[in-house]
């Protein structure tokens, strides 16, 4: 045996893994960041006169002229846009969050530079580039980045209906009420159709009915909760409705309105949809179609 060669017979391996406590300095500049995030929930960074960019995380010397901004912080956010993600679904030690979560880039108002954090108030399969997000604060000191527990989506005020570039032929809603007494005379006093055949039944019982009825566009009426709520939904602008009555409706009668698109109009970006009302039997009481701008279509106020 050549003296520089090992028996291995004799060699037992162990495989182990040591942890070891550890301290390091932040730094001046890591500190104060960290310490404006602990004690006053604030996210600072540095920033470039001669470049005019803001650095967040904060840098001590700007990464375009080197120039020295140690001692040039500004307050950034609090609220960002989210520039890039990744979905985490593996597990590794000390992760902050168990998988599935996200991890984005965000970029804070009034700063250059993004910042690394995990957003929730999404899920995954909805998360995208440019959605406006705020820090939530932790509620026990960590003592580093985790003092943001993490980012939030910021949820519009309203959200809008399908837009013309998402709607699909097929596509249906419906909106189901039951119509009463109260419904009815509710109806006669804003309409100020005050006709006996839907208000006295002494009256009624004289019509081909036999009963009192509700008014006819009352049950139809149940169609503006589908096109302005559901199908395409809110910011929707109805150009033309058509109906035909086909049966009367009864008090106690529940009605259900549905809208089916069935065309889409490329031009101006339209839509037309099948309209139909239902009793609880089944029966056809109406019948019609509409033409509605979807959202989007038409620009909205800021």
């Amino acid at each position: 045996m050549h003296p520089t060669e090992t028996d291995k017979k004799d060699a037992f391996v162990v495989e182990g893994k040591l942890a070891l406590p550890y301290q390091y300095f932040a730094g001046r500049t890591g500190s104060r960041f960290i310490l404006g995030l602990r004690d006053d929930k604030k996210i600072r960074g540095t920033r470039c006169d001669t470049c005019n960019k803001v650095f967040v995380p904060p840098r001590q010397v700007c990464d375009r002229c080197f120039e020295k901004i140690e001692d040039k912080w500004v307050d950034a956010g609090p609220e960002g846009t989210v520039t890039g993600y990744t979905v985490i679904r593996y597990a590794e030690p000390h992760q902050p969050e168990k998988p599935p979560y996200i991890l984005a880039l965000i970029k804070l108002d009034n700063a250059d530079t993004p910042i690394a954090h995990i957003v929730k108030g999404v899920p995954a399969s909805q998360m995208k580039t440019g959605m406006r997000v705020y820090p939530v604060f932790a509620k026990k000191t960590m003592d580093s980045i985790l003092d943001i527990s993490h980012f939030r989506v910021v949820k519009p005020a309203f959200e809008l209906g399908y837009t013309y570039e998402e709607l699909e032929v097929g596509m249906s809603a419906s909106f189901t009420k039951t119509i009463t007494e109260t419904d009815v005379y509710l109806f006669a006093g804003i309409s100020g159709d005050f006709n006996p055949m839907h208000l006295n039944e002494e009256f009624a019982k004289l019509t081909p009915f036999g009963t009192r009825i509700a008014h006819g566009v009352l049950p139809q009426s149940l169609i503006a909760p589908v096109l302005g709520m559901k199908l395409p939904g809110l910011g929707t602008v109805a150009l033309e409705i058509t109906t035909r009555f086909k049966g009367p409706t009864y008090f106690g009668d529940t009605v259900t309105a549905t809208a089916e698109v069935v065309e889409l109009l490329p031009e101006k970006k339209r839509a037309r949809l099948a309209l139909s009302w239902t009793n609880q039997r089944g029966e056809l009481i109406g019948e019609g179609t509409a033409v509605v701008i979807p959202p989007g279509a038409l620009p909205m106020k800021k």
